[in-house]
């Protein structure tokens, strides 16, 4: 398969920077959540993690050619996926739930909405989008404006008092609904939008290079008149988590610059180091991102927000540094069955 150094790049700056935010959600204790260094850390984790991966995911998909009910099969096995990382990421505390009687619910833990279920969920919604052949852009359009302008409706609406296990999925302010799909599916649904409209995009730029230009400046100067909103949404994991239609505009707003950014960068540095690097993790995106949190997770059980921001880079340089080791292991024994299939 053909690999595109921007989406890999992309996809490997948002799994770099999404697991210092793991270490810190989890191990550090509340002083050092609420540093300053903590509070660096979430907003790098924000806006340039899990909404640029569902943007690039949704973008691939768009461009797969891929049958429907291959792509459908696709996000149903990554949603079971979702558990199976959901239970081993958990497994040593559902060891003590299960024989030393902690008094926690364990579906919350296995049902808990990460990425992979959203991924999953994702596309098999874009895979449906795909079969529609009029119109298909603007309904699109029209379910990003539905889906990010409803959220905090939605949320309303689908909290209930009696325990629920589906409804998260969906929204609502659950504990354990990290990325539910409420407000969450817009980003898939922007990197659909894209693809299907890049080459009139492209076109518009290349003919309006002034306008372009003067959109990109007014831009950023409202992305920074607006920066204490987003940053303080940000910072406040509850409320990224759950966020409404203005943060979603901020985001987006912050994720075209972003992706300009790198794309400049991956133009001029593309056999940088760090640049191979990085590229070389969005390409096995997955594996790190599984590994990573089987690590974490089992070890968060021991010592969940007890430790000191001090001892942060205690348990960040060795755990990213055999994330990297089994990755890379991993990379190899698979290498040869990926080739038979065509996919590396």
């Amino acid at each position: 398969m053909k690999r595109f150094p921007l989406p890999d790049l992309l996809k490997g700056f948002a799994v770099f920077l999404i697991v210092p935010v793991h270490i810190l959600e989890t191990f550090i204790d509340y002083p050092g959540r609420e540093s300053l260094f903590g509070k660096i850390l979430l907003l790098l984790g924000g806006p340039f993690g899990v909404p640029i991966f569902m943007m690039v995911m949704g973008y691939f998909v768009a461009m797969s050619k891929k049958s429907t009910a291959q792509n459908i099969l696709r996000g149903i096995l990554i949603f079971v996926l979702g558990i199976f990382l959901n239970v081993g990421l958990n497994f040593h505390l559902l060891l003590k739930i299960w024989f030393e009687n902690w008094q926690f619910d364990p579906l919350q833990y296995i049902l808990g909405v990460d990425i992979f279920y959203l991924a999953g969920l994702s596309i098999i919604v874009l895979s449906v989008l795909k079969t529609i052949k009029f119109g298909q852009q603007w309904i699109v359009l029209a379910l990003i404006l539905f889906v990010s302008g409803s959220t905090s409706y939605i949320n309303e609406i689908v909290m209930v008092t009696e325990r629920n296990y589906i409804l998260p999925f969906i929204g609502g302010e659950y504990s354990w609904s990290y990325f539910p799909l409420f407000p969450w599916l817009t980003y898939p649904l922007i990197g659909f939008l894209f693809q299907k409209t890049e080459p009139q995009i492209s076109e518009f730029i290349q003919k309006k290079k002034v306008v372009s230009i003067a959109f990109l400046a007014l831009l950023f100067i409202l992305i920074t008149l607006f920066s204490r909103f987003g940053i303080e949404t940000t910072i406040n994991l509850s409320e990224y988590y759950h966020h409404t239609f203005p943060f979603f505009l901020w985001t987006l707003g912050v994720d075209v610059l972003w992706v300009l950014l790198l794309w400049f960068v991956v133009q001029k540095f593309s056999e940088f180091p760090a640049i191979v690097f990085l590229r070389w993790l969005g390409k096995n995106i997955t594996a790190f991102y599984v590994i990573q949190w089987l690590i974490i997770g089992n070890i968060a059980t021991a010592i969940y927000q007890t430790q000191e921001l001090s001892k942060y880079w205690f348990w960040f340089v060795p755990i990213f540094l055999a994330t990297v080791g089994l990755t890379l292991a991993f990379e190899k024994i698979s290498k040869p069955y990926l080739k038979t299939k065509g996919i590396h």
